[in-house]
């Protein structure tokens, strides 16, 4: 036998190496950065930001008029916040679609539900995150006021509007996230959020006043803000589930179901 006839050893075929899954903490840091890093919402951040300062303006000025408690000066500062923050979550719940980008986002991750879910969450971060800075507005004022020579602040604390407060801020965060789920584009859902906030409006109308205890924000989230949970429960439970439930199943829906072209 001669050594051109030889067998050559046979190597076994390399098995493709296994494809590790996107873990959910880089999803997670992936939607945080697209939430912050658009101009558009850098600048509604900082509007949030300017909102929530100059809210503090008014228990400040309106001593006679205004509640000269510290809930009450965390509250002005969460209405601030709660103007332009939801803009900013349904800006980002809304960017895959109306920046074309869903096709490139769901090769890299095909379980659109692991996406939707870093969104929500990306977005829920960012609340808890304004919420914080909301708070220590509210303090440092409460603390500038209350200084000896100022007028007389209470700066006691009522534990139900401290929760009511932060639930307050995570909910009216969570309607803007939602509805963007559900309409899956920027104008339109920006359009039908206040749309939709303005329809509502009506039913605080004292004809229609018993229907927007259930369902219109303005009210049920305003018993929220004030720490009204005792006889409100229900209500306020209803009303999340209409504008903040019931949106983000469809959206869910949508997302797993929707082509992209």
């Amino acid at each position: 036998m001669t050594a051109m006839s030889r067998t050559l050893p046979v190597v076994p075929a390399a098995t493709p190496a296994a494809i590790e899954p996107i873990p959910f903490g880089a999803l997670l840091r992936a939607e945080l950065r697209k939430t912050t890093s658009v101009r558009a919402a850098r600048w509604l951040l900082a509007g949030t930001a300017a909102l929530a300062v100059a809210a503090e303006a008014i228990p400040l000025i309106f001593t006679h008029d205004v509640s000269q408690t510290r809930a009450s000066f965390l509250t002005w500062s969460a209405l601030g916040v709660s103007r332009l923050l939801p803009i900013v979550l349904l800006m980002a719940m809304t960017s895959e679609w109306s920046q074309r980008t869903a096709m490139t986002t769901f090769a890299l991750e095909p379980r659109r539900g692991r996406v939707l879910t870093a969104k929500a969450l990306a977005g829920l971060c960012v609340a808890a995150a304004a919420g914080v800075f909301s708070f220590a507005i509210a303090t440092i004022t409460v603390l500038a006021a209350a200084h000896p020579g100022h007028h007389h602040i209470g700066t006691g604390w009522d534990w139900a509007e401290l929760g009511g407060f932060a639930v307050f801020v995570i909910a009216t965060s969570a309607i803007g996230i939602a509805v963007g789920a559900a309409v899956q584009n920027t104008a339109a859902a920006i359009v039908t959020y206040f749309a939709l906030a303005a329809a509502f409006s009506i039913l605080m109308v004292p004809a229609l006043e018993k229907v927007g205890d259930w369902v219109n924000t303005a009210q049920t989230f305003g018993w929220l803000l004030d720490g009204q949970f005792h006889g409100h429960t229900a209500q306020i439970a209803v009303s999340a589930a209409v504008w903040i439930a019931l949106p983000l199943a469809i959206g869910t829906v949508r997302t797993l179901r929707r082509d992209v072209a």
